[in-house]
């Protein structure tokens, strides 16, 4: 559907069929259906949240913002389930919300499906039957719960829903009552009943301290405590069953929710915790009957270490004998080549098995070493449940996790790997609060917490400034605060770090109003002053960029961390002129939202503020389930969008900048600035996508040589690497000409190939990717590439080929024994060739 992603979904009842709310509409799908049976546009002024299938009726329900003139309450649409026809509509419910604690639907087939609710600042609940617009019941909070409470305890006290699953509890539905009394939190499990015409509720147990209520079959419930060194759990109804189970609380956090199954008569309890473990405990046993770590299924950011390479034997006895040593460059040149002739005796000894990078001897499972060709990394993720872990990139085991308590939004690198070297990289987790920032420094090869800084501001956006930590050696980073004046903050938040800034003698700019829904962007320049007091920079205006009337701000996109370097200046022509490239690190690119409908994207200089392109798009669709996706590479600009009608699908527009378009003419001034560069000549043209993409990204090399490939996450898991040629936006329409044949152009085609030796996840589906990263390897000609999302997948790729490696069927056997050959043939041969030298001198 056009208008977005689901925002609820549910099963009709004894059928495989799908209701959702997808945007604005609510539709009916049947399973390997591409139209829906039936679709209705719903009330716009709604956030419909959820839906409940009772019957012959659909109910749709909605939360309605609060205005000047009425208090926010539910809207509820009936549905017939067949045919979609709207059979009522009313609103219900005001002043609370889906979601706000103090509301629960509660569906029971036999009764019906109700809302039950607790307006604020009031004792008395409301009970309300779905497709009656009355009459409604009350009933007390004592009678209620069966507990006699003061009223700033009843005032206090949540609701939540227990039976989520219509069909586990059909005849008594059931929810939670929690309430704080003389500082215990106390749990009430409230069940519903009818007696002719009446309904009753009545409470059927009660938990102290629960972090979690599981409902369950024939009545029971479960409750989840966490202790100490881990969880508690107590089953009541028919016969009642305890127990306790150790896990690893300050790795993932408390418990948040619980589910409670029955294998034969035993119960089994599956709780999920803050951190996103998930663990079934059962019986008498302390251990877990199973876990899975699901914390990467939110990971919002990653960074990838690179670890130092293997030390030669004699490096690492020198390292042990004295930690402080510095080899020479003439000994480290000495030592690299015995390592090489350690190396090579090994493979000798071992059949000539040379592994792929990987250095052999005492210390080759050494998790702090990398191996000859950088393949080998450490990829630390933080998430947005707050652990931030790491994982081999080769063989994906967990190094480390720890859970830091805040949502974690980005992870940066401040202090890398160096050989012989005892400082320990540091890995950097940036999470907020609701009015601070939260920095936590942790070893990047161990998780030890290093330090955990809570700062007095709310950022905006986060970057790596051009200066290091004279104390730590950190990279420095900079953080854009808007409120309450513009500034740059610093950490680590010193003094001493903002001097060693200064000292960089770098400009440093940055933007704000640049998140979803701003209608302008406005750019700040960063001063630094010659009395240094504080840890932050002042900020003035530098440039404002108002974006049209009725367009508001998509999203944002910058260059990667190495994305616009680049070996080549310019493109050679089939002639043998040049095309010289506009490389400017400072393009940033804007998507907006038009209220006439399509979107339009902006290039703009970030330091300057200057428009270098624009494109309208009249038909294009941004939501959330057609998301707008760009990436920035070199002198290229490449995004996606949903263009609908007939034939839909989704589009991939190209954008390459050029100094001119004019082969041989560039800028010949040695030294330019954003303020004074010239518009470049632009060459756009758009393809058609294969199917949709949820990520989008490039290959990256050490020196920029290789050819760039153009990273594809499709939404059906696969990750698809095109190459740089087939997106070129100057291919010919026509067939090539020779000089264009020359250049590397093909002709033309609208359609991108789904080619299955170009996907790089192969037969594996990587469920759900949100993010693709790259990194390169010590080898030019291979690139590590990491794709994740709610699942994790790490590979790498050579878009020109494995030019500086050699094959895995190189015969390394035959290579030896002819060397030895060749030597041995030298040997031998020299005094025959010395005496026939001398017998032709006395000739």
């Amino acid at each position: 559907a056009a208008g977005g992603g689901a925002r609820t979904a549910t099963f009709v009842r004894d059928s495989d069929d799908v209701i959702a709310v997808l945007g604005d509409e609510l539709v009916r799908v049947a399973p390997g259906s591409n139209t829906p049976a039936w679709s209705l546009a719903l009330n716009g002024t709604a956030a419909y949240k959820r839906i409940v299938v009772h019957g012959k009726s659909v109910f749709a329900i909605g939360n309605v913002a609060s205005t000047r003139q009425a208090k926010q309450q539910l809207h509820v649409v009936e549905v017939d389930t067949a045919s979609g026809a709207v059979k009522t509509q009313y609103s219900t419910a005001e002043g609370v919300s889906l979601g706000g604690g103090s509301l629960v639907v509660l569906e029971s087939r036999e009764y019906g499906a109700y809302l039950v609710w607790r307006e604020s600042d009031n004792i008395v609940w409301h009970i309300h039957r779905l497709g009656m617009t009355s009459p409604m019941w009350e009933i007390y909070h004592a009678k209620m719960v069966e507990v006699a409470l003061m009223p700033p305890d009843m005032l206090t006290s949540t609701i939540a829903e227990l039976d989520t699953d219509p069909g586990l509890n059909d005849a008594t539905p059931r929810f939670t009552l929690t309430y704080t009394r003389d500082g215990t939190q106390k749990t009430v499990v409230v069940e519903m009943y009818r007696t002719g015409d009446k309904l009753e509720m009545r409470k059927i147990a009660s938990f102290t301290d629960s972090a979690a209520v599981a409902a369950g079959a024939q009545r029971t419930v479960a409750a989840v405590r966490t202790s100490a060194d881990g969880v508690a759990w107590r089953v009541r109804g028919g016969a009642k069953h305890s127990g306790d189970a150790v896990y690893e609380s300050s790795t993932y956090g408390g418990v948040t929710h619980a589910a409670l199954v029955f294998v034969g008569s035993a119960p089994r309890i599956v709780v999920q915790t803050r951190g996103g473990l998930l663990a079934a405990l059962a019986g008498d046993s302390r251990q877990p009957v199973w876990t899975r770590d699901e914390s990467l299924a939110h990971a919002a950011d990653m960074a990838l270490l690179a670890l130092p390479p293997p030390a030669s034997s004699a490096e690492h006895a020198a390292k042990e004998t004295d930690p402080s040593v510095q080899p020479s460059a003439a000994i480290r040149f000495v030592l690299r080549w015995v390592a090489t002739a350690q190396a090579l005796v090994e493979s000798v000894t071992s059949g000539f098995g040379i592994g792929s990078g990987g250095h052999g001897g005492e210390h080759a499972a050494a998790p702090t070493e990398g191996d000859h060709f950088g393949f080998r990394r450490l990829a630390v993720f933080g998430s947005t449940t707050g652990v931030v872990a790491a994982v081999g990139s080769q063989d994906g085991a967990h190094a480390w996790a720890h859970y830091l308590k805040t949502r974690v939004e980005r992870v940066f690198i401040t202090r890398g790997s160096q050989a012989l070297s005892s400082a320990a990289p540091i890995v950097v987790a940036v999470g907020r609060t609701r009015n601070a920032t939260v920095v936590t420094a942790l070893d990047a090869l161990t998780g030890k917490v290093v330090s955990r800084d809570t700062l007095p501001f709310a950022y905006t956006r986060v970057f790596e400034l051009p200066a290091s930590d004279p104390v730590s050696g950190q990279r420095l980073l900079g953080f854009a605060v808007a409120e309450p004046t513009p500034r740059l903050a610093v950490w680590p938040a010193t003094v001493e770090a903002v001097r060693a800034l200064g000292a960089a003698n770098v400009p440093l700019y940055f933007e704000l109003g640049d998140s979803a829904g701003s209608t302008a962007v406005q750019g700040f320049r960063a001063e630094i002053g010659d009395d240094v007091a504080e840890p932050w920079l002042a900020a003035q205006p530098a440039w404002t960029f108002d974006l049209p009337a009725g367009e508001t701000l998509i999203s944002t996109s910058r260059y990667e961390d190495g994305a616009f370097h680049t070996a080549l200046q310019g493109r050679v022509l089939g002639d043998r002129s040049v095309l010289y490239k506009y490389i400017n690190p400072h393009v940033g690119a804007l998507a907006t939202q038009r209220s006439a409908g399509g979107i339009g994207v902006y290039l703009i200089d970030r330091v300057s503020g200057r428009l270098l392109h624009a494109a309208e798009h009249a038909g294009a669709v941004v939501s959330a389930g057609h998301p707008f996706l760009a990436t920035l590479s070199e002198n290229r600009v490449i995004y996606q969008f949903w263009q609908p009608g007939a034939p839909a699908g989704y589009v991939t527009a190209v954008v390459e900048l050029f100094e001119s378009d004019q082969p041989d003419t560039r800028d010949e001034r040695t030294e330019v600035s954003s303020l004074d560069l010239r518009l470049p000549s632009v060459v756009a043209t758009a393809f058609v996508a294969p199917e949709a993409a949820t990520a989008l990204g490039t290959t990256r090399t050490g020196s920029s040589i290789t050819t760039r490939d153009v990273l594809f996450a499709l939404a059906s898991g696969k990750l698809l690497a095109l190459p740089d040629a087939m997106l070129d936006p100057r291919r010919p329409m026509h067939a090539p000409t020779k000089d264009e044949q020359a250049e590397g152009l093909v002709a033309y085609s609208a359609p991108l190939p789904l080619d299955p030796r170009r996907v790089l996840s192969h037969s594996h589906a990587v469920a759900g990717i949100a993010h693709v990263r790259s990194a390169p390897t010590h080898l030019e000609s291979t690139s590590l590439v990491a794709a994740f999302g709610l699942d994790v997948f790490f590979t790498r790729t050579s878009p020109s080929g494995t030019f500086d490696q050699l094959s895995p069927s190189f015969s390394k056997a035959n290579l030896v024994i002819t060397s030895l050959a060749l030597v041995a043939g030298c040997l031998l041969g020299a005094p025959m060739v010395r005496r026939k030298l001398t017998n032709r001198a006395w000739a």
